[in-house]
C-alpha cells in the first residue's frame, strides 16, 4: 500500500511559494487559483501526497506561471535591489492589512471546509492474521506432534502398532488440543485486539479533536489581529478627525511615504537619468493615486523637494471640520461690520481681531455707504458754515449780493476766485472770514479730543495730526502791496507772534505724544532748539535730548 506521508504545502513552501499563493478546490491543492495537483490525503485540512508524486507535479507545472525556484530574500532588501538596479514604472495598488487578514481567514476556511472527523472502521478480527494466535496454533501443532509420537511408541509397545485406533487416538488428541485454542485462546486474542482497536480509535479521535482545535485557535488568532488592525487603521483616524476636522485614509498615508521615498531615492548623489525617470514614472502613478482620493498632488510635485514635501498637512477637512471653518469666517464678518459700523470704514475680515482696529488707523480702508452720506453731509455744513462767514465778512452790501449770486450758481471757490479778481477789499474781507471759521473748527475739534480721553473711539491724535492741527490754526497770511496800494495774498507763514507761538508749543506738549515726536512737530513748526530750550524751562518740561 502505497504511503502518503509529504506535505503538499511545505513543500510548495521549500520551491518558494508562500501560503498566500497557495489554496484548495474541488480535492485540489491551488497555485495562484490553478490547479497544482490532486491532494492524495486530506487530513484535517492538511493536504498529502508522497515525494514522486509531488516531484512529478511540480516539473509539469506550467514554467510560465508566477511561481519562482529562486531563492527567497528579504522583500525590503528585493525592493531596493529593484530600484537601483533596474526601477520599474508600475505602480503596486495599496492593498490594506485589514483587507490581507481578512484574506487569510478566507483561506483558511476554504481549506477547513473539507476537514471532517473521520470515524474508524468497523472492527473485524481474523485469527488468521493474528501473529499471536499463529504463534500459539505453531507451537500447539507441534505439541500434537510430539504426543501422536509418544503414543505411537506405546501402542506399538502393547502389539498395537499401527492400526486404526492409534489413527483414532491422534486425531483425538489433535482435535483436544485444537478445539481448545478455538475455545480458549480465540476469545482471548479477540478481548486484546478490540482493546487495541478502541485504543488506537481514541487516540485518532484525539489527534482530530487537538488539531480542530488549534485550527480553530488560529482563525480566533486572525479575528483578534483583524479587530486591531481595524482598529488601528480605520476607526482611530475617524477618532482623531473627530476631534481636528482632519482625515487621512491609511491608503493616502501610504502613498505619500511611497512617493516621499521615491523622492529621497531621485535626489541621492550619482542617480543616473534612466533610474531617475523611472522613479519619476512610479512617482507620477503615486500622484494620480493621490488626485484620485481628493488630495491635491501639486504638494509633491516633481519640483517640490522632499524636505519641503514631507511638511505638508494634505489631510481632507471632514464635514465638522468645513462647518468649523464656516462658523469661523462668519464670526470673522461679523467682527468685521462692526467695525464698519463704529467706524464707517470698510476693513476687510481677519482671524486676529485686533487688526480690525489697525486697519482704522491706517485709514486706507475704503468707507461705507452711510461714512460716506455723513462725509458729504459734513462737508456740505462745512462748505454752508464756510460761506456763511466769508459772506458776513464782506461790508459793501453790493459785493455780498454778488458773491451771493456766483455761490448758487457757481460755488463758493468759483465766487472767491471772482471776487479776488475784482475787488481785492471784498476778498480780504471774505479770507478773513473763512480763517476765523476754520480756526474755530479746529480748536472746537482739539478741545473735544482732549476733553474725552477715555472715550472708546478716541486713539490719540497721531504726529500728522498735531502737526496739521498745529498748522492750521497758526498759520497766518502774507500780503504783497503793489503800486496802485492794493493787497494780494501771497502766501502763508507760522505766526511770529510770541504769545502765540507760546500757545503752539503747549497745545504741542499736552498733545500726548512721545518727547521725540514732539521735538520733531515743534522743529516742523519752525522753532528753533534755543526757542525750545527756553519753553521748556520756562514750563518745567524735558525735551527729552
Amino acid at each position: 500500500m502505497a504511503t502518503y506521508d509529504y506535505g503538499i504545502r511545505q513543500g510548495l513552501n521549500s520551491k518558494g511559494v508562500d501560503n498566500g499563493r497557495i489554496g484548495y478546490s474541488n480535492g485540489y491543492v491551488t497555485v495562484d487559483g490553478k490547479n497544482f495537483m490532486k491532494a492524495d490525503y486530506n487530513n484535517k485540512g492538511t493536504t498529502y501526497s508522497n515525494q514522486q508524486n509531488f516531484n512529478n507535479a511540480w516539473n509539469s507545472f506550467n514554467p510560465g506561471s508566477s511561481m519562482s525556484m529562486q531563492k527567497t530574500t528579504s522583500p525590503f532588501v528585493q525592493a531596493a535591489t529593484n530600484v537601483k538596479s533596474n526601477p520599474q514604472p508600475a505602480y503596486t495598488p495599496y492593498t490594506s492589512p485589514t483587507e490581507n487578514t481578512l484574506n487569510r481567514m478566507n483561506d483558511f476556511i476554504n481549506n477547513m471546509s473539507g476537514f471532517q472527523f473521520k470515524a474508524p472502521d468497523p472492527f473485524e478480527y481474523n485469527p488468521q492474521s493474528d501473529p499471536a494466535y499463529l504463534s500459539q496454533l505453531a507451537e500447539a501443532k507441534r505439541n500434537i506432534a510430539d504426543q501422536q509420537v509418544d503414543t505411537n511408541a506405546v501402542l506399538r509397545a502393547q502389539g498395537q502398532g499401527k492400526s486404526s485406533y492409534s489413527e483414532l487416538v491422534q486425531n483425538q488428541i489433535g482435535d483436544k488440543t485444537l478445539a481448545s485454542l478455538a475455545d480458549t485462546l480465540v476469545p482471548q486474542l479477540m478481548n486484546q485486539a478490540y482493546q487495541r482497536y478502541n485504543d488506537d480509535a481514541n487516540r485518532s479521535l484525539q489527534v482530530q479533536q487537538m488539531n480542530y482545535g488549534t485550527q480553530q485557535d488560529t482563525l480566533a488568532n486572525l479575528g483578534s489581529l483583524y479587530g486591531l488592525q481595524h482598529q488601528e487603521y480605520f476607526q482611530n483616524p475617524i477618532q482623531e478627525a473627530q476631534l481636528t476636522g482632519n482625515y487621512l485614509p491609511n491608503e493616502a498615508k501610504q502613498a505619500i511615504s511611497n512617493l516621499l521615498d521615491l523622492k529621497r531615492q531621485a535626489e541621492t548623489k550619482g542617480m543616473s537619468r534612466e533610474d531617475r525617470a523611472a522613479l519619476s514614472q512610479q512617482a507620477d502613478g503615486i500622484r494620480s493615486q493621490l488626485q484620485a482620493l481628493g488630495i491635491d498632488p501639486s504638494f509633491y510635485g516633481a519640483d517640490v523637494h522632499s524636505s519641503k514635501a514631507s511638511q505638508n498637512n494634505p489631510a481632507l477637512r471632514t464635514l465638522q471640520g468645513q462647518q468649523v471653518d464656516l462658523q469661523r469666517q462668519t464670526a470673522n464678518w461679523d467682527a468685521a461690520r462692526n467695525v464698519w459700523d463704529a467706524s464707517g470704514q470698510m476693513v476687510s475680515p481677519q482671524t486676529d481681531w485686533s487688526g480690525l482696529i489697525r486697519q482704522t488707523q491706517k485709514g486706507n480702508a475704503p468707507l461705507t455707504m452711510a461714512a460716506q452720506q455723513q462725509a458729504f453731509s459734513n462737508q456740505f455744513t462745512l462748505e454752508q458754515f464756510a460761506y456763511q462767514k466769508a459772506r458776513d465778512a464782506i461790508s459793501d452790501q453790493q459785493w455780498k449780493l454778488k458773491f451771493d449770486q456766483d455761490v448758487n450758481q457757481f460755488g463758493l471757490n468759483y465766487a472767491l476766485q471772482t471776487l479776488s479778481e475784482q475787488n481785492q477789499q471784498a476778498y480780504r474781507e471774505a479770507q478773513i472770514g473763512l480763517s476765523q471759521d476754520d480756526s474755530a473748527r479746529a480748536w472746537a475739534q482739539l478741545d473735544y479730543q482732549m476733553a474725552n480721553p477715555s472715550s472708546e473711539s478716541y486713539r490719540g491724535l497721531s504726529a500728522n495730526q498735531v502737526l496739521q492741527s498745529m498748522q492750521s490754526l497758526y498759520t497766518e497770511p502774507i500780503y504783497s502791496t503793489d503800486e496802485f496800494g492794493n493787497q494780494t495774498k501771497s502766501g502763508t507763514q507760522i505766526t511770529s507772534s510770541p504769545a502765540k507761538r507760546e500757545q503752539m508749543f503747549l497745545n504741542v506738549v499736552d498733545s500726548g505724544l512721545s518727547d521725540l515726536e514732539t521735538n520733531q512737530i515743534l522743529n516742523s513748526l519752525g522753532m528753533t532748539k534755543a526757542e525750545i530750550d527756553k519753553y521748556m524751562k520756562k514750563f518745567g518740561a524735558s525735551s527729552g535730548n
